[in-house]
């Protein structure tokens, strides 16, 4: 009796196991270390389909995606589309026209979050907007900066989640305060204010406790929300040649920041050179890393994964996606390996990587504004169902 195992049962038990083991079991022999980490067909199933998202399952609680688009001709309107979490078919459309400057300069709204009653989080500016689009057609914005005497402060990026131990969902606002010290020397500091959606308020709070960070990304697209907890990507001040770049988390439940560096630039490369997105796969932070560039005609993605928070060293390279000639811009996972992308004429893209083939929607809109979030809605009252239900977002 033999030992021997052929090459396909091993792909067939490696398939099956979740992320963390496979990336455990690249010691196990040079032949597994060839098997999980090569890019060929097969691996790229095998790491995809074990690493996505998994379904979330509730009957009561249909889950979609929500594509924004961003009219080419007239910014201030966004279309709203749901699509069927689990075919992808058009399920239900909002239009939305906001007074918003012309030209707008390059500001987008952006989804900051989702949750599972319905709310979507959008921002414009330093304007936050809670909205329920299967039940009004008008933002209302949540109030603003309250003036200050003898400093300026102005609204720098923001993030939304569920705090599950008050069962509320809370927005955080990050600001930056400028002051001038006896010496007329200009400073400026971080501060952050909380909104709870129970109270209908902000409050402040205390720097020393909380903690601020600097250098955080605004853009929607390099921020995301999971497990209780909001992420962005920080840049270090110009300053700092000792800091790395990070990714940011801000806990809702203690309401705290805490850090953790990307990869090692030796590893991964120039930063300057690439950009990120921000997702989750199967319950952890996942990076997608491009690059950016007149002289890039193809695209291609690295997908890294961090698998404990805080510790560099568990940030793990599963596969490099592409080069792809159509594709400009990763959005998020669907499912089956299957990825959505923004091509370069601005259309939303279902892409397989295994294939190298997309699938065009009937979405587009402004290059650059398309995003895709993971939205649940109550679409039928069901009297007996009085649980919360926590928050699911991309």
């Amino acid at each position: 009796m033999t030992a021997y195992l052929p090459e396909e049962v091993v792909i067939n038990i490696l398939s099956r196991l979740p992320p963390k083991s496979l990336i455990r079991f690249k010691c196990v022999s040079k032949t597994w270390l060839s098997l999980i980490g090569t890019p060929d067909l097969i691996t790229r199933n095998l790491i995809n389909n074990s690493t996505l998202i998994s379904k979330y399952e509730d009957p009561n609680n249909p889950l979609f995606f929500l594509v924004k688009a961003t009219d080419k001709n007239e910014t201030s309107k966004h279309t709203f589309s749901f699509l069927s979490y689990d075919n992808l078919d058009p399920e239900y459309t909002s239009e939305v026209i906001l007074n918003l400057p012309q030209p707008n300069h390059g500001l987008n709204l952006d989804i900051v979050g989702s949750s599972s009653d319905g709310l979507l989080c959008l921002c414009f500016a330093s304007t936050i907007y809670l909205w329920d689009p299967t039940t009004s057609s008008v933002l209302e914005p949540l109030p603003p900066i309250t003036p200050r005497e003898m400093v300026n402060v102005d609204f720098h990026s923001v993030g939304f989640g569920f705090d599950s131990t008050s069962n509320d969902f809370k927005v955080v606002r990050l600001l930056n305060v400028h002051f001038r010290s006896a010496t007329n020397l200009l400073h400026i500091s971080q501060e952050a204010e909380v909104y709870s959606v129970s109270s209908g308020s902000w409050r402040q709070l205390d720097p020393q406790v909380a903690r601020v960070p600097y250098g955080i990304h605004t853009q929607s697209r390099v921020t995301m929300y999971l497990d209780g907890n909001f992420f962005w990507c920080a840049t270090p001040l110009p300053l700092d040649n000792n800091e790395d770049e990070k990714i940011v988390r801000f806990d809702f439940a203690r309401e705290v920041f805490k850090s953790t560096s990307f990869p090692d630039a030796c590893v991964i490369g120039d930063y300057s050179s690439w950009k990120t997105t921000l997702t989750a796969l199967n319950g952890s932070i996942a990076m997608l890393v491009y690059p950016f560039g007149k002289e890039v005609e193809m695209l291609c993605f690295d997908i890294w994964v961090l698998f404990e928070f805080g510790v560099r060293e568990s940030w793990t390279k599963l596969i490099r996606i592409g080069p792809s000639l159509d594709l400009e811009r990763p959005l998020g996972f669907w499912g089956y390996g299957k990825m959505f992308m923004e091509s370069k004429e601005g259309h939303l893209v279902l892409y397989d990587p295994s294939t190298n083939t997309g699938k065009i929607f009937p979405f587009d809109g402004l290059k650059g504004s398309l995003q895709v979030a993971l939205y649940t809605e109550f679409w039928e009252t069901n009297e007996d169902d009085g649980e919360d239900q926590e928050e699911v977002n991309q």
